[in-house]
């Protein structure tokens, strides 16, 4: 019976330490209308011509007039695009 409750008492310690903690000031509230500081940069959010997935326009990458997120993407959607001119072609 004392093995019992000294194993609640060492649960209960426990989790009223972790609770502690997890409410303790490391965790920065923020409000609804704050952005995040990326956002505050500014700069433009483009949609990737093939997935579509946002990204900011820095790091966006362009080929010809259209934005992508990424180099394989602009490469499967040009690639995609000359088979079906060719297809067309014959």
């Amino acid at each position: 019976m004392r093995l019992l409750l000294l194993i609640v008492a060492i649960v209960a310690v426990f989790l009223a330490v972790r609770t502690l903690v997890r409410s303790s000031g490391s965790r920065r509230q923020v409000s609804r209308d704050a952005r995040p500081e990326r956002l505050k940069e500014g700069g433009a959010v483009i949609r990737c011509a093939f997935c579509g997935v946002h990204v900011p326009e820095a790091e966006a990458y362009r080929d010809g007039d259209r934005l992508y997120c990424s180099r394989p993407h602009a490469e499967v959607d040009r690639n995609r695009a000359d088979a079906d001119t060719h297809s067309q072609d014959d």
